[in-house]
């Protein structure tokens, strides 16, 4: 990305990651506090959340302030601008990463439990990302290889941090 566009970038970016700071902060204070049963507020699981949210922000009000001054609200979108946009490799593949984390945090764990959810999401992500259509199958199957024993250790990883260090309930 060309300097000039940095400002756009920033102004762009940091709007966005002030929603979604705010909609951690949110479901942060959503999470049970364990106060009934003798708790503090410091010992709920959602502290931690609560705090990076506070944290993302912030910091996101202050790169927003930068653009702010740098004139990074002068868009200056016009259609052919949005179209080579939404051509770029790279905005389509951050636009599939943003679909894929909605399908696994709005669906998936809400059908199924967090391991069987967390297993799908990996393994299809990397598979999305790394499967080459040009190449046959046969000359990938290190891919679904890759896929499996990530996704499989990702799951295994994160289930045990949050159940048994983090002590939290997962879905």
């Amino acid at each position: 990305m060309k300097e000039s566009n940095m400002p756009r970038a920033d102004f762009i970016t940091s709007m966005i990651l002030i929603v979604v700071g705010a909609a951690v902060i949110w479901n942060s204070l959503e999470m049970p506090r364990y106060q009934d049963q003798g708790g503090t507020f410091l010992d709920s699981p959602g502290i931690v959340p609560m705090l990076l949210g506070v944290l993302l922000v912030f910091l996101s009000i202050v790169v927003l302030i930068r653009a702010i001054i740098r004139k990074g609200y002068n868009l200056g979108w016009n259609k052919a601008s949005l179209g080579a946009v939404l051509k770029d490799t790279r905005t389509v593949r951050m636009l599939v990463t943003i679909a894929f984390g909605l399908v696994y945090g709005l669906l998936l764990l809400r059908w199924l439990h967090f391991i069987a959810s967390t297993l799908v999401f990996v393994f299809v992500f990397i598979m999305v990302f790394e499967y080459d259509l040009k190449q046959p199958i046969a000359a990938q199957w290190k891919v679904s290889v890759f896929a499996t024993v990530i996704s499989v250790a990702t799951t295994l990883a994160v289930y045990f941090a949050f159940t048994k260090l983090f002590l939290v309930n997962l879905p």
